[in-house]
């Protein structure tokens, strides 16, 4: 869309709503507009109580409200203060005949942006009002959009679950959020002004500590995995991402860290590693139970044959007994590792 140098927000005609004009002001007001070089284009409507004003809102939006203003009315002053209540975000320009210096600052205060003397109206005073109050009004909304943008973006690392350390060029520390005093016991007073050494447990190469001061001095975004040590001297684990800021021209000015305590993560993952472990074992042991058991049916099932075959008078009846002591108690510890093999509870007992 092509933008024209004759209306402040663009090609779209201003929607302008005029509020306790005359008849003949009207016309004027809307012949003073599309007068000469400097024309504006506007839509004109006219509002004539706050009902109606309420009712104009209600169905459109505009871009302008130009009011009226006599002296002796307050009406003018309560509209602009009920819009603005209402979060109404729209530019008021007044028209006034012999306003003093009081009733202009009330004006003011009310939320006007501009006054234009009746008698000094013409082409040009009339152009250049409506195009600073409508300009001044757009500066003032972005700044507004912007300041709550900054607000939200603040609250939401104020009340993040992460630890975000923001810290200039050189390192050092600017600012803290809750979550980082919660997690390593430091307050925002005893780190600010300091280096993140402040954290080091001593349990990380110095190489490590130079792969990451070369990449996010580069420029480049820097995520690994830390042990930190807490004001306590407690360690912890910290999932870390570093991120360079630039500034207008390029250069990396800050960087902002953001931090994960992964403690209790890395501990449960070391939980169910050893479970993993231990069922591996048990399924190992429960296989060479099973094969070895199938072996000892063998040996005490021939032992029995050849105690059956010699007799008790036998010389070697002693050796075979033995052997089959040994083979019920190898058979006991294939029950038990079988057991374990299969993670059931033992309930031994005596027959």
């Amino acid at each position: 869309m092509q933008k024209d140098s004759s209306n402040p927000i663009g090609s779209q005609p201003l929607q302008i709503l005029l509020v306790g004009t005359r008849e003949e002001d009207f016309f004027i007001i809307h012949d003073l507009l599309r007068a000469g070089e400097n024309q504006i284009v506007a839509n004109l409507d006219q509002a004539s109580s706050l009902q109606d004003i309420r009712e104009k809102f209600a169905r459109r939006s505009y871009d302008l409200v130009l009011f009226e203003y006599e002296s002796s009315e307050e009406e003018a002053v309560r509209i602009v203060q009920e819009l603005r209540l209402q979060n109404k975000s729209v530019p008021c320009l007044f028209l006034t005949e012999q306003a003093d210096e009081a009733t202009l600052a009330e004006i003011i205060r009310a939320g006007a942006c501009d006054c234009v003397s009746r008698s000094e109206l013409n082409r040009v005073s009339l152009a250049r009002a409506i195009r600073s109050a409508v300009s001044q009004h757009q500066i003032d909304k972005q700044r507004r959009e912007a300041e709550d943008t900054l607000r939200r973006l603040y609250r939401a690392i104020e009340e993040s679950a992460d630890m975000v350390v923001i810290s200039d060029g050189s390192g050092v520390i600017e600012y803290v959020n809750p979550a980082f005093e919660e997690t390593t016991g430091y307050s925002r007073v005893e780190v600010m002004g300091k280096a993140p050494r402040i954290l080091k447990s001593g349990e990380q190469s110095p190489a490590m500590y130079r792969d990451l001061w070369e990449t996010i001095r580069a420029g480049k975004v820097f995520r690994g995995v830390l042990i930190n040590r807490k004001k306590s001297g407690e360690s912890y684990i910290a999932e870390k991402t570093i991120t360079p800021v630039r500034n207008a021209e390029g250069e990396v000015t800050h960087f902002i860290s953001n931090d994960k305590d992964i403690t209790e993560q890395r501990r449960l993952e070391s939980v169910l590693y050893q479970a993993q472990k231990m069922d591996a074992i048990g399924q190992l042991s429960g296989g060479v139970a099973h094969d070895f058991n199938n072996l000892l049916m063998v040996i005490s099932s021939y032992a029995e044959l050849m105690r059956d075959s010699i007799g008790p008078e036998h010389p070697l009846h002693r050796n075979v007994q033995e052997i089959l002591k040994a083979s019920r108690r190898a058979a006991d510890l294939t029950r038990q590792l079988l057991a374990f093999g299969r993670k059931q509870m033992q309930s031994l007992q005596v027959f």
